[in-house]
């Protein structure tokens, strides 16, 4: 890594912004919600997702100040602005932090100018003049200056209150679904100023939207949300096109989902075959680490099936599956046809076009389903044993795959699963760090090492040993007394299940876990060890 990407990563990891909080209360008589999450949001945009009641918005504002947490911290790089252990919490105004609601809350009585330079009444008239300028200029408003809200139309409004919350300078914005109002072609031009403006100041962003537009138009990173805890984390690209969790797959648009059964995998087409649930239909889909008899979740959006009226000659298609039409129904601009072909599958016919005679309800046709239109949403392996291997690795080396690679393979000879079991819901390899910066790559150090294991590597990046992975571990064990402090002072609660395995000392046999599998571990463990890293290992809870 050159010296200025290096100087670019530091100064990045200065300003994040690293959130762990957690937050319970009542939703009615006889429930409650939790708010558990950690994660850390780097400069740029991060896109936060979920359902209505996932959290969100208890979760930003909480970061903005507007709500405490009771147990957690929230810190900007050093700055800490709430820690629950240390009893400190830093007042909303004094935080920096920039709040864009959606419902706008500029002041009806004010007009543009005055609502952008309201929180600047602090600053000499030189300054002041200096930000508005600039802010005014960025998103194109400086010629609605003197006009009031109700004097401006709704894509105005919302680049007022963008200016208002970033004329300020915050070292943090959080953006509550700011554009989920506003028409199109508004909202194409405003997002094309927060890329520039974001583009030029690069500060942590955290941007709530439902939009999938908005989600690869200006996210970098994506945070997925459900019931409270975070559930998916990555590109947008992994977390929307390619989902992992049902939540999500929802979200992103699949509409047809389905439970199946793995039937056969074919190495040499490279494409695995599932039957569907209740029916005779199977699918071929692309290959995952799962073997014969392994029930999953298959996920297809309505728009990659093809419907043709007569079955298709060509060689190669993918899926073809011979249906009845149901019921044609108008959803907008789009017509979605109901096709009956043993399980019901929705499929969105191309917009603006009207059926032909031939695609009336009640007519048969042929759905077209490509093999990689298919995903795998969800598994569940029937032999897998419901434990998770939590590798912690030294520094910005964590998730490195080097860990994964080699005791995925042991773990899974030793407590006699089948390869293909690991990653799937039962048997499950991750690793992280205690003191990781997310987010940051490999050291050519680390690099180096896998390669004298004769082990591939890829860029990958780091993440922290989390308060969910914590609390699931039946067991921690750590490396050295150093790492068990840590872990213990970091998450207190758990002391009791925090032990210490020293490299070179007997090895402590802990209950719950098998001893000869456990050994085995350990002896790979202490392998790793000369690579200088070092290891968690923990069992979920089924």
């Amino acid at each position: 890594m050159s010296s200025v990407a290096e100087s670019h990563q530091r100064a990045g990891a200065s300003n994040a912004l690293d959130v762990r909080v957690r937050k319970c209360y009542a939703t009615c008589k006889d429930s409650r919600f939790q708010l558990e999450t950690e994660f850390k949001v780097l400069p740029g945009i991060t896109i936060l997702l979920g359902p209505s009641g996932a959290g969100k918005s208890t979760l930003l504002r909480c970061i903005a100040g507007l709500s405490d947490p009771e147990q957690g911290r929230i810190a900007i790089g050093e700055r800490v602005l709430f820690d629950a252990e240390s009893r400190i919490s830093v007042g909303p105004a004094r935080r920096g932090v920039g709040f864009v609601f959606q419902n706008l809350a500029l002041f009806p009585h004010l007009n543009v100018r005055e609502n952008v330079a309201y929180g600047l009444r602090r600053l000499d008239a030189i300054e002041r003049e200096r930000r508005m300028a600039n802010v005014l200029e960025s998103f194109q408003i400086a010629h609605l200056s003197k006009r009031l809200p109700r004097e401006i139309s709704g894509g105005e409004q919302q680049r007022v209150a963008l200016a208002r919350s970033l004329v300020p300078e915050p070292c943090v914005l959080l953006l509550d679904e700011p554009l989920s109002s506003l028409d199109v072609r508004t909202k194409t031009g405003i997002i094309d100023d927060m890329r520039r403006w974001n583009e030029a100041r690069r500060i942590p962003i955290l941007y709530v939207t439902h939009d999938h537009e908005e989600v690869f138009a200006l996210g970098e990173r994506v945070v997925a949300l459900d019931e409270g805890r975070i559930v998916a984390e990555g590109s947008p690209l992994d977390v929307v096109s390619a989902p992992r969790h049902e939540t999500m797959a929802q979200f992103a648009g699949f509409e047809n989902l389905f439970d199946a059964t793995v039937v056969g995998i074919q190495e040499q087409k490279g494409t695995m075959t599932c039957r569907i649930a209740g029916s005779s239909i199977e699918l071929e889909a692309p290959p995952t680490r799962v073997a014969p008899g392994a029930e999953v979740r298959l996920g297809i959006r309505a728009g990659d099936i093809l419907l043709a009226s007569a079955r298709p000659e060509m060689v190669g298609v993918g899926n073809v599956i011979n249906g009845r039409i149901k019921r044609l129904d108008r959803i907008g601009s789009k017509i979605e046809a109901r096709v009956d072909c043993g399980a019901e599958f929705r499929v969105h016919l191309p917009p603006g076009s009207m059926p032909s005679a031939r695609l009336q309800a009640s007519a048969e046709v042929w759905m077209v389903i490509r093999t990689h239109s298919c995903h795998l949403v969800h598994t569940k392996h029937p032999n897998a044993l419901q434990r998770l291997f939590v590798f912690v690795c030294r520094g910005n080396t964590s998730r490195s795959p080097m860990a994964q690679a080699i005791c995925n393979a042991e773990i899974a000879r030793r407590l006699k699963v089948p390869l293909e079991a690991l990653g799937v819901g039962g048997v499950k390899a991750v690793s992280a760090g205690l003191s990781a910066e997310p987010g940051a790559p490999m050291t050519t150090g680390a690099k180096r090492a896998l390669g004298q294991l004769g082990v591939p590597t890829f860029e990958h990046r780091a993440q922290n040993l989390t308060t969910e992975l914590a609390a699931k571990a039946e067991t921690i064990f750590c490396m050295t007394k150093q790492q068990q402090q840590m872990a213990i002072k970091r998450f207190p609660w758990a002391a009791a299940k925090v032990c210490c395995l020293q490299p070179d000392a007997d090895l402590e046999e802990p209950s719950g876990v098998d001893p000869e599998a456990f050994l085995s571990l350990a002896r790979t463990i202490q392998c790793l060890v000369r690579q200088r890293m070092s290891f968690l290992v923990g069992a979920e809870l089924p």
